[in-house]
């Protein structure tokens, strides 16, 4: 063949891959920041059915003060649930959904941080659920979660503790909420990438170049946001914070190694750490081990309380 046929047809395989990898970052581009309000989305009814692990009758006799957060051109709609006989300093979780979710997902938590003492907040995430405005895989998220734990400590007092806990996108954010809000006590980071440009390709199962550049691109262009700037390793690496990491070994949308990545960089705190639960797959560590989850997640908060508690002293 004739080398100008090879370049050709070279030159023709590279136009057809740009020209792919704009349309589909096009409509993931849509479906991120322009996700539907109404039926189209997950209904409550929907995510109770989904959450086959978790007796709703338990959430529905909880006690609960709906309230908004308007941030960012989002109305944000939340749910605090007091912790029953709490006692002393006030303490408050806030736990975060994945996408495609709403506030329901996170509701099977509160009993266990209820059962710590702790109240909670839920929420239906920016752009899903019945909240308005655009989903940005974290980019402004992060400012959502640092306004809702603005609200608690108006709520319950300015000392109050306030830990994050946050599943795939929910854990990105609770992670990035690390360097817009000093005061956190501790975060819990369930199925999270270490990178969002990385993860996004992994899930799409197309490379980062041309693909997740075209959906940058288009995304600084039309939104003002730059998606790469969503890097839960860097603010893993930055803060002291102790992070507590879970993820399942079956996890093929934000493999372990991942979460491995992130605590490898958690260096800052010894407290930090990776549970893992085999065979459970993406969000699913619940649903495999409540029992292995709620150990973890008591053990973990009761080291960063004591070591807080021991910090206090010395002072």
């Amino acid at each position: 063949m004739a080398w100008y046929l090879i370049l050709l047809l070279a030159a023709a395989g590279f136009a057809a891959l740009y020209l792919f990898a704009g349309f589909t970052a096009a409509l993931v581009l849509g479906l991120i920041f322009k996700h539907p309000v109404g039926p189209a989305r997950s209904s409550y009814d929907q995510m109770r059915k989904l959450c086959r692990d978790f007796d709703f009758s338990v959430y529905d006799r909880m006690e609960k003060e709906e309230f908004v957060i308007h941030h960012s051109g989002a109305d944000l709609q939340c749910v605090f649930l007091p912790a029953p006989q709490a006692a002393g300093r006030a303490k408050c979780v806030l736990s975060a959904h994945g996408f495609g979710l709403n506030r329901m997902f996170s509701a099977r938590y509160v009993p266990m941080f209820h059962a710590l003492g702790y109240s909670a907040v839920i929420y239906d995430a920016r752009g899903l659920g019945r909240s308005t405005g655009t989903s940005s895989l974290g980019y402004l998220e992060k400012h959502d979660m640092a306004a809702i734990a603005g609200w608690v400590r108006e709520r319950l007092g300015r000392d109050t503790v306030i830990g994050l806990h946050g599943e795939s996108l929910g854990a990105v954010t609770a992670l990035e909420t690390l360097g817009v809000d000093p005061d956190i006590a501790f975060a819990i980071a369930d199925s999270c990438v270490a990178v969002v440009d990385e993860g996004f390709s992994g899930l799409m199962h197309l490379p980062a170049f041309p693909f997740f550049s075209f959906l940058n691109l288009l995304s600084r262009l039309f939104y003002k946001i730059d998606m790469r700037e969503v890097r839960p390793i860097d603010r893993a690496a930055q803060t002291e914070v102790p992070i507590l990491l879970i993820c399942g070994t079956n996890d093929k949308i934000t493999p372990h190694r991942e979460s491995e990545r992130l605590l490898a960089a958690a260096k800052k705190s010894p407290l930090s750490r990776l549970e893992l639960f085999e065979g459970a797959w993406h969000t699913g560590a619940y649903a495999c081990g409540k029992e292995q989850y709620e150990r973890a997640v008591g053990d973990f908060v009761r080291d960063v309380e004591e070591a807080a508690l021991q910090a206090a002293r010395r002072v």
